[in-house]
């Protein structure tokens, strides 16, 4: 009799047991921020060109489209063609991504007509090209105003790239 009480005892006992070490809590390594992806593309900046604009007459209103524009790379290919406007109403100029780097850009001015531009595209800064006429310059401190570049009218092109 011993043996049988004994018997139901284990047999009774043991979901109480398992239960006891199924409760434990799970323990894992330790867990940290996820690894940043590299990007295999190169950083890219931003170019706007102020072309010289073409006029549009929309009935009884006049919009003044900036001309299109080529960029060159340093080899003298062509990297890419730019509209400079989405329609005929858009009188903004485009802002247009490019990897960082050096490039020549091919623009009409209001009155040097062709011009060609050497440019610095730096990675999360905008370079801006100013070809319209006497249009005013960014407010630039006294150092700054030193370091322009212009056409020969005198008309402020935008600011010397410190290479």
């Amino acid at each position: 009799m011993n043996r049988r009480l004994v018997t139901w005892l284990i047999v009774g006992m043991m979901p109480a047991l398992v239960s006891c070490a199924a409760t434990r809590p799970l323990v894992l390594g330790p867990i940290g921020p996820e690894k940043e992806t590299v990007s295999s593309l190169p950083p890219t900046g931003y170019i706007k060109v102020y072309s010289a604009t073409d006029q549009h007459n929309d009935g009884d209103t006049f919009y003044y489209t900036h001309s299109e524009y080529s960029v060159y790379s340093p080899d003298n290919k062509l990297v890419k063609r730019v509209p400079n406007a989405i329609g005929i109403h858009d009188e903004d100029p485009s802002l247009v991504e490019l990897p960082a780097g050096a490039y020549t850009v091919l623009a009409r001015s209001e009155y040097y007509g062709m011009v060609r531009v050497k440019v610095i595209v730096k990675a999360g800064e905008q370079t801006t090209v100013n070809l319209e006429y006497k249009k005013p310059p960014a407010q630039l401190t006294a150092a700054e105003a030193g370091d322009l570049v212009r056409l020969p009218n005198g008309t402020v092109v935008g600011t010397r790239a410190n290479d």
